[in-house]
């Protein structure tokens, strides 16, 4: 009986703890929900520094890709990303492909629509991966300013 309680129990935590992995959308403007952030952290425990062997020039240059990569997609479908200013955090997938976007738009961005943001940056999730693979999962965060001139 006691087995089957702990059973019970144990599949109960599991499939609550992987509903409250998947249950969050792509893309969440975290100045409407903080906390989305503490717990999206908690799955992706380890940093693109850890997935980039521990070398801060693969590092940066692993987000500099990501983020050019954005530019030039938003670029190819004409989208107007010029005066975005933004923190924001990517969270990988082990083998590259991007889980969500959190993102907070600062006070000397332009004024831009953030379901069209929302919309674009999903777009951007579904066509647009790293080229690295890692035993976990992994994110980074930064301060971003379109367009990418320092990046070039």
């Amino acid at each position: 009986m006691t087995a089957k309680i702990f059973t019970s129990l144990l599949v109960l935590l599991l499939s609550q703890t992987m509903w409250a992995q998947t249950a969050f959308p792509k893309v969440i403007n975290i100045s409407n929900n903080s906390k989305v952030i503490e717990e999206l952290s908690s799955v992706y425990k380890h940093s693109l520094f850890l997935a980039s062997e521990n070398d801060f020039v693969k590092t940066m240059e692993n987000w500099k890709r990501a983020l050019t990569d954005m530019e030039q997609y938003a670029n190819e479908i004409d989208f107007d990303l010029k005066g975005v200013q933004m923190w924001m955090k990517i969270y990988w997938a082990k083998d590259g492909n991007i889980d969500h976007i959190t993102y907070y738009l600062l006070d000397k961005s332009i004024n831009i629509d953030t379901k069209e943001l929302e919309a674009f940056l999903s777009s951007y999730i579904k066509n647009k991966k790293l080229p690295i693979k890692y035993e976990h999962k992994f994110s980074y965060d930064s301060r971003v300013v379109f367009p990418l001139y320092l990046m070039r």
